[in-house]
């Protein structure tokens, strides 16, 4: 059984690392590990674990030393 997941039908402010997954970025845990290593940024600051994410934030995902950031935006 499929389950598809819009996010019109999320409900926000959501945790950072399940909104990133929900994205298909990654893994709730691994989100988790990116937050640790410093490469997450909301609204252009630091994210730190348990940050929630508004419909209107910013998410920004610096992964694997690539130079432009993934950006996620609502």
């Amino acid at each position: 059984m499929l389950i598809y997941v819009y996010m019109e039908d999320l409900i926000f402010p959501m945790r950072i690392n399940r909104y990133l997954a929900l994205k298909k970025h990654s893994t709730r845990r691994k989100v988790d590990e990116l937050i640790k290593k410093k490469q997450v940024f909301l609204n252009g600051r630091l994210a730190v674990l348990g940050d929630k994410v508004q419909k209107s934030d910013i998410v920004e995902v610096n992964f694997r030393g690539k130079p432009t950031p993934h950006k996620y935006n609502e």
